[in-house]
């Protein structure tokens, strides 16, 4: 199945492969090319590469994942893992990009309907379009995070967000965007996200405590990774943006995002071909698979006997925090019957949530969150 919309791994990386240590995450995965595939039942995670930058025909990047990234992905040692792992090698680029966007929805959707975690390397940031519309029919509404330094929003309907927003069968439900600087990001695209109650984390606030991006990859079901987000300098001055994430940070956004269970796909995008940033993805890549192997699937409407309770009153709203017993992760509910109006839901949150809160400060990803639930 789908062998029409993939080339192998190369037989050179494949012999590669065959030398490794046994316990180096070549020799522990199944290989497209080496490894027939027989079931899908009993998968956890596929890998793939992807080379379609065709979008802008100005910008000239290509994307060999066969040149240099497989051997630094491969190569890494196999963590303490019960994974099921098949690395599909290269989606073949059609005649025609939508004929690419066409081959990646179906994939995808398959892969999302069979409860198997896609990890994407490479190709252009508006394949997130097609990355959105391949969970359309098995997700009721789709949360997307975008780890970018910038908010890539435009109302000529050019950028993916514009897309998604036109959509006439938009199950957009949310959109975050961690890393942004505000130097790189227009009023407008500002104004654009605070008008519809979409969260952002800027970069500074990352820089100051990383853990409060958790929350909002906890409740993505996809992530992309733009590799412009992290600093030049840790990319060997790759591109011309001097600030961002560094090469730590991004893996420890990349482990959040698998730990989520409700993440379908996460994506490496704008990436090429260069050693130090296959090196960087390649364990941004290892650190997905590092939290999927830990992840704890929790839902605090489900376990209540795993969870302790915290109610909180303020401005007339009225909170009620979960602390998970086991992982010691927060979620917050709304509790307010009287506004009828108001969609109920849980969200993910963090300690510093429930602390503000006491202490009469509603942060802003509650307000946000509970502003957008208000119809």
């Amino acid at each position: 199945m789908f062998s029409e919309y993939f080339n192998p791994v190369n037989i050179e990386i494949i012999d590669y492969a065959d030398n490794l240590d046994n316990n180096q995450l070549g020799s522990k995965l199944k290989i497209n090319g080496r490894d027939n595939l027989n079931f899908f039942d009993d998968l956890d995670v596929v890998i793939f590469s992807i080379n379609e930058y065709r979008f802008n025909s100005s910008i000239q990047k290509s994307f060999n994942a066969n040149k240099d990234f497989r051997k630094k992905l491969y190569s890494l040692y196999y963590g303490n893992w019960d994974l099921n792992i098949y690395d599909f090698g290269d989606l073949e680029n059609g005649n025609e990009i939508s004929d690419t966007q066409f081959a990646l929805e179906k994939v995808l959707e398959f892969f999302s309907k069979n409860q198997i975690l896609v990890l994407t390397i490479g190709g252009s940031q508006n394949l997130l379009y097609s990355l959105y519309s391949s969970l359309k029919q098995s997700l009721q509404k789709i949360n997307l995070v975008s780890v970018d330094n910038k908010i890539d929003f435009s109302e000529n309907n050019e950028s993916f967000l514009s897309k998604i927003i036109m959509d006439d069968d938009n199950k957009l439900d949310n959109f975050s965007n961690i890393g942004f600087q505000k130097h790189l990001s227009s009023v407008p695209e500002n104004k654009f996200i605070d008008k519809m109650y979409f969260e952002s984390i800027n970069l500074g606030n990352i820089k100051a405590n990383i853990n409060e991006a958790e929350p909002v990859l906890r409740d993505s079901n996809i992530v992309s990774f733009n590799i412009d987000s992290v600093k030049s300098g840790d990319l060997n001055n790759a591109h011309q943006y001097p600030n961002g994430l560094n090469s730590y940070e991004l893996c420890s956004l990349s482990r959040f995002s698998g730990l989520s269970s409700r993440i379908k796909i996460v994506s490496f995008l704008e990436n090429w071909d260069l050693s130090i940033m296959n090196s960087l993805l390649a364990e941004s890549l290892w650190y997905v698979l590092d939290g999927y192997s830990t992840r704890v699937d929790e839902n605090p409407l489900d376990d209540s006997n795993d969870f302790i309770y915290y109610h909180v009153e303020l401005d007339n709203y009225k909170f009620k925090f979960y602390r998970s017993k086991f992982s010691d992760r927060w979620w917050v509910e709304f509790l307010n019957d009287e506004l009828i109006t108001i969609k109920k839901d849980i969200i993910s949150c963090t300690l510093n949530d429930y602390n503000n809160c006491r202490n009469s400060v509603i942060p802003d990803r509650i307000l946000r969150r509970l502003k957008n639930k208000i119809t």
